[in-house]
């Protein structure tokens, strides 16, 4: 009975070796290594996608996959990525407050495009809730990188040609902002190479809407345009004008008719939606080894410092009278001190004086 015991101990040491190679992709070995349960094959594929977007470097996509993990579980991005129903009303009075579409085709260097129509020409005295825009921005994306799991970068064009100042003073809270941006900057499998801000002529200065939308961090990525003179006119890739909306010079149709497409696909993709969120909800991580190594490394190199206090005191003073404690001296009584100032002024003592 011991020897069988013995036998499958091993078998499991050579199974989680096996599983631990090298020659084992990366999304295996994360997924081993830091989740209490078994990865998806699509979960394996978004691990995969958060490496290329490190560019290959896997200490970086370990950290990335972590905070994936972590914004979408419990005390995470609970007010966006948490309770997400696209058939609130919220969500719906989003979806005609501000277009979301992103394009079908792909640049040609494999980039995704997202128009953003902020706010659209039905919502200009409507107030704007940052919430719903960004859980169903979140949304969109999540429902993109399922049906198109394959890596590229994002790039984004904010039109804000109907912006006000009111939606900025009353409307817009920068903590939702700043989290989507923290989001999309440090967790998501997708990068935003390129911010672009068309339309700013009616904004006198963009620094303060980046500020209060808490995309100031952003700003090296981020192009502000007077006007929309052309799309591949101020873009260092191309887009065919067959995949660009009507109001852009393109010939993929009108920006309402995408954008109420999309809504449609949310309402469709609500079930597999509340899936998610709740298989990731309930998803528990394994304590990081990396941090627990570091810990460890600190405590053994401050080990050799560990030594008693005796002893330490002991090499300071080592006077006989003191006894085994060194420094640690007992109280002495005034006649002691006497004493020993007595014994001192008799060892200076000079006779011809």
């Amino acid at each position: 009975m011991q020897y069988e015991s013995v036998n499958s101990a091993r078998a499991q040491r050579w199974w989680c070796d096996f599983r631990m190679s090298p020659a084992a992709s990366f999304g295996e070995r994360w997924a081993l290594d830091n989740l209490t349960r078994k990865a998806s094959p699509e979960e394996l594929l978004t691990l995969e996608l958060i490496l290329n977007c490190c560019s290959g470097d896997e200490a970086e996509a370990s950290k990335r996959a972590r905070k994936y993990y972590t914004a979408r579980g419990p005390g995470g991005l609970t007010e966006l990525w948490h309770r997400r129903r696209p058939d609130d009303d919220d969500i719906l009075s989003s979806c005609q407050d501000v277009y979301i579409v992103p394009l079908r085709t792909r640049s040609a260097e494999g980039r995704r495009l997202t128009f953003v129509k902020l706010p659209a020409p039905t919502a200009l005295n409507k107030p704007l809730t940052p919430k719903a825009l960004l859980a169903r921005w979140l949304m969109i994306l999540d429902i993109r990188l399922k049906d198109d799991p394959t890596p590229g970068d994002e790039v984004v064009m904010i039109d804000v040609c109907d912006l006000q100042p009111a939606h900025l003073k009353s409307h817009f809270k920068g903590s939702y902002w700043k989290d989507f941006a923290w989001c999309m900057k440090s967790a998501y499998p997708h990068r935003f190479s390129e911010i672009h801000i068309i339309n700013t002529q009616k904004l006198k200065t963009i620094s303060v809407l980046l500020l209060h939308m808490s995309l100031y961090p952003w700003r090296r990525i981020i192009r502000s345009h007077p006007g929309e003179d052309g799309i591949n006119n101020f873009m260092d890739d191309y887009f065919p004008p067959e995949g660009l909306p009507h109001e852009y010079g393109g010939k993929a149709g009108v920006m309402k008719d995408l954008n109420d497409e999309w809504t449609k696909k949310l309402l469709l993709n609500s079930k597999w939606l509340r899936i998610e969120e709740q298989k990731f909800y309930q998803t528990e991580l394994k304590p990081d080894k990396r941090r627990q190594n570091r810990s460890l490394r600190n405590l053994l190199s401050i080990s050799s410092y560990d030594i008693s206090r005796s002893q330490s005191c002991k090499s300071l003073d080592n006077e006989l009278e003191e006894g085994p404690y060194g420094a640690y001296r007992n109280n002495t009584t005034p006649q002691d001190d006497m004493g020993k100032i007595e014994v001192a002024n008799a060892f200076f003592y000079n006779p011809e004086d």
